[in-house]
């Protein structure tokens, strides 16, 4: 079982959320991450070593960017967000 711990920026995206759409975020987010986490296929370009997952909430579409560190046995959540100007955020951000 991995550990799944979100970095500062990704805890700050999801704590601007409703609160019951950030539980149903969080709910996802684990449910969508437990089963198997290498199933998620790598961003390209400069952002290779990434993955990303996609889910459904009531208020819409979310991603997430996260990387998998085998030695801790955790999942590092780097980045939430809606569907609408992800890319562009995660840019932002990732620089």
């Amino acid at each position: 079982m991995y550990e799944v711990k979100l970095e500062t920026r990704a805890t700050r995206q999801v704590g601007k959320l409703d609160p019951h759409i950030k539980e149903v975020v969080k709910r996802r987010l684990r449910e969508a991450l437990a089963p198997d986490l290498h199933r998620y296929s790598f961003l390209s370009g400069k952002y290779s070593g990434l993955r990303r997952v996609a889910f459904s909430t009531p208020a819409g579409e979310f991603r997430t960017v996260f990387t998998i560190r085998e030695d801790k046995r955790r999942v590092v959540v780097l980045f939430v967000g809606s569907r609408e100007n992800f890319y562009k955020e995660l840019q932002r951000y990732l620089g």
